[in-house]
């Protein structure tokens, strides 16, 4: 697919209909549809295009002539230059009233369906909460100084911001101390981006270098890391490449409520949010009524974020994943937490299961999933044969989601209650969850 390319300026006055899945006003100018960033329903705005294509367009806002009651002045001054937010220019409620009603299209246009009950939103803090992330970094000849931030809206240059409102504060409050520290390296034109994984109580900046460092660079870096409180590690190359600067230390999150604490490495997935994550968990168990004769299996596993607070109220769980290093330190963690009714399997969920042992001849009365964006249409097809009579279906996607609600009740399952909950409060990042039985 190759680049945009710009389209002849153009500048129109708009009147905003609705708000898109992705948190775009909606306009219509000449019988085309104007998407509009940084607009609500209600408003009246100038916009400048910024796409076109032969039955819409695309825009920005560059004046409200008339703003929507529920319109806040955002809390970052670099809204609408990062791409790190798209809605700081509603609340946090608002936002996720937005969130419930696109959900709700989604199974309606979809699965032509909605839940029998309407969970209530889960929600947290809507600030300081991301703890996983990467940054890019860029080093601008010209006015010698490095930027270190998100990408700028549909570009590949660096947003020039001293701080971020959502990352969390140990590396959120000090962007500008890390841009100084990189322009005082040797290679500061070779570091392309900084992968980020904030604990409980370590942060580990992932630093990639094109370059070698010298021993000037990592005396640099170790100083940086000492003033800011953080752990710096290096990749050279792949994911292989990967290891502390000076020291490693140990990640970990927690689940309170079940007495469990999470070790993880810092190129694992996590969820960005841990204090929703705790509330998901809680709500997750509480939708599937565990017990302690439930045979219960948990596909899409990860480290065993759902896994490992299941079997602490069931007869037997097992967990599936596809990444091999996710399924070690799940079992680790499960080894840690002394927990012993809990196994784990490598398996391509979107393969043909039929001849795993965890599958063949297996029963399982109950089942979570938590699939990547694409969803998890192949293992749907599955869930009968498994015997799986109650599902907690927890999606980052609500188009899939809905796609594979709609195949879920084809094989006779019903959709009992469904709700949003804000993982990612200040951009448009839908997650839910959903109650199934048969």
């Amino acid at each position: 697919m190759g680049r945009r390319r710009k389209p002849k300026a153009k500048t129109y006055e708009l009147e905003i209909e609705s708000l898109s899945h992705e948190g775009r006003g909606i306009a219509h100018f000449e019988e085309k549809v104007i998407f509009v960033s940084g607009a609500l329903p209600g408003e009246t705005v100038i916009a400048d295009r910024t796409f076109s294509r032969a039955k819409f367009e695309e825009a920005d806002v560059k004046e409200v002539l008339k703003a929507a009651n529920n319109r806040i002045t955002p809390k970052c001054e670099v809204f609408g230059i990062c791409g790190g937010c798209s809605f700081q220019h509603l609340s946090s409620e608002d936002q996720i009233i937005a969130k419930g009603k696109w959900l709700k299209d989604a199974l309606m246009q979809q699965a032509k369906t909605e839940p029998i009950i309407w969970l209530e939103p889960l929600q947290v803090e809507s600030w300081g909460y991301r703890r996983k992330a990467r940054l890019g970094v860029r080093y601008v000849a010209k006015k010698e100084k490095v930027l270190v931030g998100f990408r700028e809206k549909k570009s590949s240059f660096i947003t020039n911001m001293s701080r971020c409102e959502v990352l969390h504060p140990s590396l959120g409050d000090h962007l500008e101390d890390l841009a100084q520290c990189i322009e005082q390296l040797s290679v500061k034109s070779q570091v392309p981006q900084i992968e980020v994984a904030i604990a409980e109580q370590d942060t580990v900046l992932i630093l990639r270098h094109l370059e070698p460092l010298n021993a000037k660079d990592e005396q640099i870096l170790a100083d940086c890391a000492h003033d800011l409180g953080f752990t710096w590690y290096t990749q050279s190359g792949g994911l292989d490449t990967v290891k502390p600067l000076n020291k490693s230390v140990v990640l970990t999150y927690s689940h309170p409520n079940h007495n469990i604490e999470m070790e993880f490495l810092p190129t694992d997935f996590t969820q960005v949010n841990f204090k929703l994550n705790q509330k998901m968990i809680n709500l997750a168990l509480e939708l599937l009524e565990l017990n302690e004769s439930d045979e219960v299996i948990d596909l899409f596993c990860g480290l065993g974020n759902f896994t490992l607070p299941i079997a602490r109220h069931v007869k037997h769980v097992v967990g599936i994943e596809g990444d091999l290093g996710l399924i070690e330190r799940a079992k680790y963690n499960a080894d840690q937490n002394n927990i012993t009714n809990a196994d784990f399997y490598k398996a391509d969920l979107f393969q043909e299961v039929d001849g795993f042992e965890w599958f063949r001849g297996k029963n399982y009365n109950k089942a979570l999933l938590d699939p990547a964006r694409s969803g998890a249409l192949e293992i749907v097809e599955f869930l009968p044969k498994l015997g799986i009579e109650r599902l907690v279906y927890v999606s980052c996607n609500p188009a899939t989601l809905a796609r594979d609600t709609a195949r879920l009740i084809e094989l006779g399952y019903k959709l009992q209650t469904a709700g949003v909950m804000d993982m990612f409060p200040q951009t448009a990042h839908v997650e839910s969850i959903a109650l199934f039985t048969k």
